[in-house]
């Protein structure tokens, strides 16, 4: 008995992190190994290995089950040093520890406390659904739109990159860092079994990625093999992978023709209601004085929504674009513009950026047009000004996966 406890030391040390209750997670498979894992810090022995018996029996492909039931069988014969000493391959065994770390510590997240990510402070109309990845913690947490508050539906444990979080150029074997959206499905029949139960590509790269010329293509959401219930934390070549059951809960959230937002975080930074609420107020403001601005052909006014610095759009920079919608504008003899659709995101590991995404409806006396639209806003010298101006196309190709 004394040798089961001392393998579990410092897997006990995890579990004393986990402080709410196992029924709080979506997940039957993680709610299984959780009880497992209770069992452990209980010192149940027995009944941790009559359930760890179970979960394999249930889940035969599951590492993580195989290490913990090899673990319970070889610690009664004699006192073992570490979780997963039976495990040859070193790198493995630390997969193994750490997907038990980042499960345990999704049981005490934020997400279950009343706060709200950062991520995303206003929601479009149009957007039932949205996914918010943390790379961090392994969790992707699935939210609704309850009249423009998101509400958490659902979370999964989810893996990234080899090389971990921050992609920057082809091959890196790293995920990206952004806001994005799902282009397509793809069917499993149309995949090899790497891929698992179908994949939905992402516009990696998007028009910030190009600005900051990161390079690289083809990054999914994906299945697993059907050798393997779920892959390691840190294991892909640069696609976000979740197990084939979890992405069969996913298909219903996930609508490309709606071109679901993807926001992949480091890690989230959570808000209280009223803070949340205060900084939607903040920019709902700011976009609605550039659109006051706009139709008043108040040139001056409006061009100060501007960075004088480091503004771009479509090839000009600021005193390009000064000149030309100074004279485009003056050429008008009314601008009316509407928005719709609108989303607010509070741009991931960049500091103080804003993007808002939006369909426009510009009528003039002499021009129509209905286009999506972005605008980037980054906060200087305490104001917040557009830094890129684009019209937003979500690139459609089925570009080939990096892993």
């Amino acid at each position: 008995m004394k040798s089961l406890t001392r393998i579990f030391i410092t897997l006990c040390i995890l579990l004393s992190l986990a402080t709410t209750s196992v029924a709080e997670n979506n997940d039957i498979y993680e709610q299984s190994l959780l009880q497992t894992l209770s069992d452990i810090r209980q010192l149940n022995h027995d009944q941790a290995l009559s359930d760890t018996r179970k979960f394999i029996k249930q889940y035969p492909t599951s590492k993580v089950g195989q290490m913990l039931y090899a673990d319970l069988l070889l610690a009664k014969a004699s006192a073992l040093p570490s979780i997963g000493f039976g495990i040859q391959q070193k790198s493995q065994r630390n997969d193994l520890t750490l997907e038990i770390k980042q499960r345990l510590s999704s049981t005490h997240t934020p997400a279950y406390q009343g706060l709200l990510p950062d991520s995303i402070l206003h929601l479009a109309d149009n957007q039932p659904y949205f996914l918010l990845l943390d790379q961090s913690q392994s969790r992707l947490y699935v939210y609704r739109n309850d009249m423009g508050t998101p509400v958490l539906e659902a979370d999964y444990f989810f893996s990234i990159g080899l090389k971990g979080s921050g992609k920057q150029k082809r091959g890196d074997q790293k995920t990206p860092i952004g806001v994005y959206h799902v282009t397509s499905y793809i069917d499993d029949d149309a995949l090899p079994d790497l891929y698992g139960r179908g994949a939905f590509p992402i516009n990696y790269p998007n028009s910030w990625d190009k600005r900051k010329q990161r390079t690289g293509n083809g990054i999914w959401l994906h299945g697993t093999p059907s050798n393997t219930y779920n892959r390691a934390p840190l294991s892909s070549n640069g696609c976000m992978v979740v197990s084939n059951p979890d992405f069969i809960n996913l298909k219903p959230y996930i609508k490309p023709e709606f071109n679901t937002p993807i926001i992949v975080v480091k890690s989230i930074n959570w808000l209280d209601k009223f803070e949340w609420a205060s900084q939607q107020k903040l920019f709902v403001e700011t976009i609605t004085s550039w659109l006051a601005a706009w139709e008043n052909k108040a040139h001056a006014e409006y061009i100060q929504h501007y960075s004088t610095s480091d503004f771009t759009s479509g090839g000009r920079d600021f005193n390009q674009f000064d000149r030309y919608k100074r004279r485009v504008n003056n050429a008008k003899t009314f601008i009316q513009v509407d928005i719709s659709n609108l989303n607010i995101y509070r741009y991931p590991e960049e500091d103080n950026l804003i993007l808002m995404q939006f369909d426009q409806a510009y009528r003039s006396n002499n021009f129509n047009l209905d286009s999506p639209k972005e605008l980037y806003w980054k906060l200087q010298n305490d104001a917040w000004k557009i830094v890129h101006e684009g019209s937003r196309k979500i690139n459609t190709r089925k570009a080939l996966a990096l892993n």
